[in-house]
């Protein structure tokens, strides 16, 4: 089910957002950028067909991980593959040679909290080496907010320096293109560097 994920994302939040901007999308179209203007635009030709069909498939995750959390409180994990890419990076390339773009990249691990509607939460747990931070997502049961957030408040409280953000940057490297969806950045409790992080769907931590 895992590989269907960012296809039903899309296929959910694209039309969405197009129904969403509709009227201000036509009256004023020079107000977006142009990126966000072309995928509104998309979503103009999302079948109903296709979204019935996404709207399918996101009751059975929400299934599938009301069964998973049966067995766990809390789930912790990666929201973003990557630190912050470059202001103007398009792509991004990975060891294992393929390549992905950024927007891609950015949306992929936050979309099943997305999709399911779990509640979801994301804590700042170190840098990477050019500085940037790292952070860790916490997803729990539907409606158990309360216990997503107690969790990253015993984090808060138990690890030295967590909470801490963006330190000084080396000079050229100020400029960076923010990560973006609902659930802002996550990374494993034991993190590595994030170029070791996989590709795929992350191997969850639970708590």
């Amino acid at each position: 089910m895992a590989r269907y994920i960012q296809a039903v994302q899309w296929g959910l939040m694209v039309p969405e957002a197009t129904a969403y901007h509709e009227r201000s999308l036509r009256a004023t179209p020079d107000l977006y950028a142009a990126d966000v203007r072309i995928l509104l635009e998309a979503g103009e030709l999302t079948s109903a067909g296709d979204y019935l069909r996404a709207q399918r498939a996101r009751t059975m995750m929400r299934d599938a991980w009301a069964r998973m959390f049966d067995g766990i409180d809390v789930l912790a994990a990666p929201t973003v593959p990557m630190t912050a890419a470059e202001a103007g990076q398009e792509a991004v390339e990975w060891a294992d040679g393929t390549t992905e773009t950024v927007s891609d990249s950015y949306v992929r691990l936050c979309a099943p909290a997305n999709i399911t509607g779990v509640p979801a939460l994301t804590l700042p747990v170190g840098h990477d080496r050019a500085g940037l931070p790292i952070g860790m997502q916490l997803m729990g049961r539907p409606f158990h907010d309360a216990t997503v957030l107690r969790v990253g408040r015993v984090y808060e409280e138990s690890v030295a320096g967590a909470g801490g953000l963006l330190p000084s940057l080396p000079e050229g490297r100020r400029t960076f293109r923010p990560a973006c969806g609902r659930v802002a950045a996550g990374a494993s409790a034991v993190l590595g560097r994030p170029d070791t992080w996989p590709r795929g769907s992350p191997t969850p931590a639970t708590a």
